[in-house]
Formats: C-alpha cells, structure tokens, sequence
C-alpha cells in the first residue's frame, strides 16, 4: 500500500537553489555573447563562450553548466554538430540553438535533434533568460530523476540482471 507523502518529490527551495546558473555559449560572435554575457550577469546566470565543440565540451566538463545555447554556425561545425555532441558527452544538459529568422529555413528538425529551444536574434534577453532558466530547471530535474531511477530495484527499473 502506498501512503500519502512516499513519493513526495522533494526538489528544494528556491532559497537552497545555487546563486548562478552556469551557461555554455558556441558562438564565434563576440558581440552576441558580450551583450548576453552582461545582461545576464545581473539576473544570476553566468555565461561562458566557447569557439569550438572542443572548448564546448570542456567548459561543460568544468563549470558543470546546466545549460548550453550553441550558434547556427561556428568554426568547426554547425548547430547539429554541437546538438550530436551535448546529446553524446552531456546527456543531462539542455540545449539552445541561437539563430537568426534567415535561418529558419535550416531549422526543421532542430527539436527532434534534441534542442529545447531556438533563441532568435537579436535576442531578446528576456527570451533568453527564461529558457536559459527552464534548461537549468530542466538539468537538475534530470539529475534528480536519474538518481532516483538509479535507487529502484531491478525488477521495478527495468534493468535486467544477468
């Protein structure tokens, strides 16, 4: 029998929430991230910028950014590149793709390509802050779920013993 409260999903408060949000941007445009970098500071979101998937990778290795926006184009690679590698390496992490409406025409399988989002400049920082915010809500609860998943009996996950 199930009693009231045994399931209860116990998230937090917003006051026991960190202080930042850590944010990964692929762009090789200085001034988008500039602009974002400096206007989300102040709303507790620090942004980090990445010119390659490489430096992609590693500053969500290190700063264990809980959200990623990754621009159309970029040196190395294009926006399903940058999807392909956050879906492989950053399974937890939501992803952004930032782009202009010429763009749009590039974008049809954005969401099944594993983005949550598609940031349209200019960017509207508010825009960006509230999906930046919902991809960070997004990561921990995946964490969360992953953990208690990873608390399950065999049988009850799904995970078979041999």
């Amino acid at each position: 029998m199930v009693t009231p409260g045994q399931y209860r999903v116990d998230r937090g408060t917003e006051s026991q929430r960190p202080e930042r949000i850590e944010c990964v941007f692929l762009t090789c445009f200085r001034s988008d991230y500039s602009f974002l970098a400096t206007v989300l500071q102040y709303s507790g979101i620090r942004m980090h910028r990445a010119e390659t998937l490489d430096e992609a990778d590693f500053l969500l290795t290190v700063t264990g950014a809980t959200a990623f926006v990754s621009d159309v184009t970029f040196p190395d690679g294009t926006w399903r590149d940058a999807l392909a590698m956050v879906a492989e390496v950053h399974p937890l992490t939501p992803a952004l793709v930032a782009a202009e409406p010429v763009d749009s025409q590039f974008l049809p399988d954005v969401y099944r390509r594993g983005a949550c989002g598609v940031l349209w400049k200019p960017i509207d920082f508010t825009a960006a802050l509230g999906m930046i915010r919902t991809a960070d809500q997004a990561a921990r609860d995946r964490a969360f779920f992953r953990d208690e998943a990873g608390r399950l009996p065999a049988a009850v996950s799904g995970r078979v013993r041999r």
